[in-house]
């Protein structure tokens, strides 16, 4: 064992002290509440307590009176739908449902802007079509043996057109 000098002190750890304090505490709110029933002073807590639980009843009972079209109704209103219990047992099933539908949104409107840019580009394909046809046209007009023979003549060429059929002497 070890030897102490009359010098040396002992000090307590805070966690001691904390404890001892606790501890202090506990034992001055007990005497407290055991003056306060030998004085009377708890009766008035106790019966204020009895005659709140009664109240409390009283409005369980009421709230049981009510319709079940008014209490759903009332639970909609509140929120309360949400705390009740067949709610708690689907809240995974309607957060599926909840993505499913958001899923849904995004998809039927990345259909519609696919859809309008199809739309657009069949626009520009009847357009570009049309656009063909008149280049036919002039290419047609432009090429015809009445046309060559117009442009000669402007240009101050003559030009006769052969009174035989040529042939080909391949």
């Amino acid at each position: 064992m070890a030897e102490y000098d009359e010098s040396e002190y002992f000090t307590d750890s805070q966690e001691e002290i904390a404890k001892r304090e606790a501890d202090e505490a506990l034992r001055r709110a007990v005497r407290t509440e055991i003056r306060r029933i030998q004085t009377g002073e708890a009766d008035a807590d106790i019966a204020d307590d009895i005659a709140r639980e009664e109240e409390e009843k009283k409005r369980e009972a009421k709230k049981n009176k009510k319709s079940r079209l008014a209490r759903l109704v009332n639970g909609i209103v509140t929120g309360d739908i949400l705390l009740a219990e067949e709610a708690t047992r689907v809240y995974n099933f309607l957060t599926l449902l909840g993505v499913i539908f958001l899923i849904t949104i995004f998809t039927m409107f990345a259909t519609f802007q696919q859809e309008k840019r199809r739309n657009d580009l069949e626009k520009e394909v009847v357009l570009l079509k049309e656009k063909a046809i008149r280049a036919s046209e002039k290419r047609t007009q432009h090429t015809s043996h009445s046309a060559i023979l117009e442009k000669l003549k402007e240009r101050g060429i003559t030009l006769e057109d052969p009174s035989t059929n040529p042939i080909d002497l391949r």
